[in-house]
């Protein structure tokens, strides 16, 4: 916890706060469950609340951390996020109009029942950063070869005037 303490993360007495805002951790059982309830409406819903809180997170991080290229911002991002035990986060290709995340340990994956409500959550959280990072962004969701892996493209979106 000291490391994240450097980066604007505090505890205390069973309260999170980043860089002095309240936050609270999401159990993937949560999400898992919002999905069997929500059942073909749930992926909308997952990605829009992923939206929500990445691009949130991002807009936090670099008000405070001040990175100076997008590769900093993204590895802000990504590390942080690894710390949320959702996965560990690495940047597989990092481009103006492309950047490629795998996530290798993916808790929805790791669950019984392979969750695919995690990947759209997450999907929603690189959504957020990618509209921060990239201005317009869409994300897919690629399965790999590996066992609890899941690589997500983040791409930039052309917009006509």
């Amino acid at each position: 916890m000291k490391d994240l303490k450097m980066k604007g993360l505090e505890s205390k007495d069973g309260v999170v706060k980043l860089f002095g805002e309240r936050i609270v951790f999401i159990p993937p059982s949560i999400i898992s469950l919002l999905g069997q309830i929500y059942g073909e409406g749930a992926s909308p819903l997952l990605k829009y609340l992923g939206k929500k809180m990445g691009r949130r997170l991002i807009e936090m991080w670099e008000e405070h951390l001040r990175p100076k290229t997008l590769e900093q911002l993204t590895e802000i991002f990504l590390d942080m996020q690894s710390t949320s035990g959702w996965g560990s986060f690495s940047a597989e290709k990092i481009s103006e109009e492309e950047i490629i995340v795998k996530l290798e340990h993916n808790i929805g994956k790791a669950m019984t029942g392979n969750s695919t409500h995690i990947d759209y959550f997450i999907s929603g959280l690189l959504s957020g950063f990618g509209e921060f990072a990239l201005y317009s962004a869409q994300v897919t969701i690629k399965d790999t070869e590996e066992e609890n892996s899941t690589e997500f493209v983040v791409k930039k979106r052309n917009i006509d005037f």
